[in-house]
């Protein structure tokens, strides 16, 4: 199954959500990711916090909400709200994405290892194409 399709698979409204993480370099064909990380709006993020499938803890010292290989968020830290991700998303097949450079800088904010692999990733698929 395609990580679009285990997005929509969710039911979820794709027009109050943006995946972020590594779900686009899945998608670009770079690397596989095994969860789905997505930020939402506020009531969508409401709306899932009452449902038993998803539990809320904090991750991050941010709010989050988890179910099976899914984590929700409401911002994804400080200028990474739902609504400045999806005015700069890129859509594909009807799922929003963090766009590239928004995703190359907040890895590199984190600058772990993992991240900074994914940069190279990233830097050199858009070089490409």
């Amino acid at each position: 199954m395609t990580f679009i399709q285990r997005v929509k698979d969710l039911g979820l409204p794709l027009d109050q959500l943006v995946v972020i993480g590594s779900g686009l370099l899945d998608v670009y064909g770079l690397r596989s990711a095994d969860d789905i990380d997505l930020v939402v709006s506020e009531s969508l993020y409401d709306s899932l916090k009452i449902r038993r499938d998803y539990q809320e803890s904090t991750k991050h010292d941010e709010r989050c909400l988890t179910a099976d290989k899914v984590e929700v968020w409401q911002t994804w830290g400080a200028g990474y709200e739902f609504k400045v991700l999806l005015s700069n998303a890129v859509t594909i097949d009807g799922v929003s994405f963090i766009s590239p450079d928004l995703l190359i800088v907040k890895k590199r904010e984190l600058g772990r290892d993992k991240d900074l692999n994914d940069i190279k990733l990233l830097e050199q698929y858009l070089h490409d194409h």
